[in-house]
């Protein structure tokens, strides 16, 4: 047995049968590219929403208490995640301002604390 059949054998004693495997996780990507937001998601998020449905076909399909699968679907969506809370940290510089810097300067990007050239420069990478 070459190793990539192996590798075939194992995977498919811990996961279940490919073709089965396949008829779930596409049928969960069908309904996932038919919702109203898929076209507007960012790759990341699809990609990660994809990769879920992988580990949720072999799950279903395989076995369900192997703890990488889950462990899988928490580190794609964590990826997620993370984007999100930094650009929404990066948001609230603008939407917050410090009392030190909330002046009519600031609000009129004429300072050049470090401060102010910072948030413009994140402004500017939106």
């Amino acid at each position: 047995m070459s190793d990539i059949d192996k590798t075939l054998a194992d995977r498919g004693n811990r996961y279940g049968e490919f073709d089965e495997h396949a008829r779930i996780t596409q049928g969960i990507k069908d309904r996932m590219r038919d919702s109203k937001n898929w076209l507007m998601l960012p790759d990341d998020m699809k990609e990660a929403l994809e990769m879920a449905a992988h580990k949720i076909g072999r799950i279903l399909n395989g076995d369900p208490d192997y703890i990488d699968s889950w462990t899988d679907i928490i580190g794609y969506t964590r990826l997620v995640e993370k984007r999100l809370v930094a650009e929404q940290q990066n948001d609230n510089v603008f939407a917050f301002p410090t009392a030190a810097h909330d002046t009519a300067a600031a609000k009129t990007e004429e300072c050049d604390c470090p401060v102010c050239l910072f948030r413009r420069e994140l402004r500017s990478r939106a």
